[in-house]
């Protein structure tokens, strides 16, 4: 773990040094390039595939992101595109990690029930990528989590689709779902940044409306009838 952290903290200690010292809009900047060259030593570095490992990572991550965040009002328009970058390819980073953790966690259970002679369970279809297919179409977000499909001019009926069809089923997801469905979401929030310099106010406005939408029905509905019929079934 220690070998990780100096790994990954090395890149960035140049651009950290004296930040005390330096005006508030410096600091942003500063806070912006410390986010982008983690998030890009993360993206270099030979990752062992294990839950704890990732949380370290993460904590990392979400440390600069907090102060990134906390900079935008003072940036200019280009460190904030940077940020919604650095967030985009972070969420990519997420998702594929997540698969290769899980394919991983499957494999070792194979290798088990074959050593102990049990039989093998059947491979169960890919969630993630059934889920991407009904909020936002057929083959629209692969396993690279791109979003360049998403412009200022269709990204309303984007929100819309994604919301109406969380709404319609969300007794239905199970746990792992909603998991997937925040990753999905923050990368479509991620997206968004990018495109609205762009986007008309009214469709901002409308957006807005989903946004809030959406919020209330995650705190309510988090784990749905299927999450807790799948949690019973455990105990």
């Amino acid at each position: 773990m220690k070998k990780i952290n100096f790994m990954i903290t090395a890149a960035i200690t140049i651009t950290a040094f004296a930040a005390c010292n330096t005006p508030a809009n410096e600091q942003a900047k500063k806070d912006v390039t410390n986010l982008n060259e983690y998030v890009d030593s993360v993206d270099k570095l030979t990752l062992v595939y294990t839950t704890a490992n990732w949380q370290q990572v993460d904590e990392g991550y979400q440390e600069r992101a907090i102060k990134a965040e906390e900079a935008l009002a003072t940036l200019e328009a280009a460190d904030k595109e940077k940020v919604a970058e650095s967030k985009a390819q972070y969420a990519t980073l997420k998702a594929n990690y997540e698969a290769k953790l899980k394919e991983q966690e499957a494999a070792d259970k194979m290798k088990t029930d074959l050593g102990t002679g049990a039989s093998p369970m059947n491979t169960a279809p890919d969630y993630r990528m059934a889920l991407r297919n009904r909020l936002f179409g057929e083959g629209k977000i692969g396993a690279d989590m791109k979003f360049d499909f998403v412009t200022a001019n269709n990204i309303l009926g984007v929100y819309k689709n994604f919301v109406n069809t969380v709404a319609d089923n969300k007794s239905n997801y199970s746990r792992e779902d909603w998991d997937e469905i925040k990753v999905l979401y923050e990368a479509l929030d991620t997206r968004k940044n990018t495109v609205e310099k762009d986007l008309a106010g009214s469709d901002n406005r409308q957006i807005a409306g989903l946004k809030i939408r959406f919020a209330t029905i995650k705190a309510t509905n988090r784990g749905g009838t299927k999450g807790a019929e799948n949690e019973k079934a455990k105990q």
